[in-house]
C-alpha cells in the first residue's frame, strides 16, 4: 500500500520533471528566436544593399563636399559617386558588425570584404575614409585602414 509520504515524493518528482521540461522548451524557443533575429539582421543588411543599388538622390552633395574637403570643388558626378561610396561603406560596416558578433560566417563576410576591396580603388575612397574617421565603428575603420595600407585592393582601377 502507498502511504502519503510516497505520494508526496512522487508528486515532487513529477513536478520537477515538468518544470525541467518546461525550462528546456523555453531554452529551445529562445535559441530559435535568437537565430531568427540573426537572420533578420542579415536580411536587413541585404535589404539596405538593394535600396543602395536603386537609390540615386543627390540632395546632400553640398554637405558631403564640405565634410570631405571644403576647399575642393567636386563635380556633380564626383559627388554622386562619393555619396554612394559612403552609403556602401555604411552597409559594409553593418555586415562587419554582424560578422564580429558571429552572426554571419567567415565565407559570407569574405563576400562583403571583396565588395569593400572593389570599391576601395575608387579615387575618392581614401579621402572619404579619412574624412569619416570616428563616425563609424572603430574596428571596422581599422579593418579598412589595414586594407588600404596592405594594398589588397582589387586591381579594377
Amino acid at each position: 500500500m502507498v502511504d502519503a509520504s510516497d505520494l508526496l515524493v512522487l508528486a515532487t518528482v513529477v513536478q520537477t520533471v515538468v518544470l525541467t521540461l518546461t525550462l528546456f522548451i523555453f531554452i529551445f524557443q529562445f535559441r530559435s528566436q535568437e537565430k531568427a533575429i540573426r537572420e533578420s539582421s542579415y536580411q536587413n543588411v541585404l535589404g539596405r544593399y538593394n535600396e543602395y543599388i536603386m537609390s540615386g538622390d543627390d540632395a546632400d552633395n553640398l554637405m558631403l563636399a564640405r565634410l570631405l574637403d571644403p576647399g575642393q570643388n567636386y563635380t556633380k558626378e564626383e559627388m554622386a559617386g562619393i555619396r554612394r561610396l559612403m552609403i556602401a561603406y555604411g552597409i559594409i560596416e553593418e555586415a562587419y558588425e554582424l560578422y564580429s558578433k558571429g552572426w554571419i560566417d567567415k565565407n559570407t563576410w569574405a563576400q562583403w570584404d571583396a565588395w569593400l576591396q572593389a570599391i576601395s580603388v575608387y579615387p575618392a575612397f581614401v579621402t572619404m575614409h579619412n574624412a569619416t574617421k570616428g563616425m563609424f565603428d572603430p574596428e571596422f575603420q581599422g579593418h579598412v585602414t589595414k586594407l588600404l595600407d596592405s594594398g589588397e585592393r582589387s586591381a579594377a582601377k
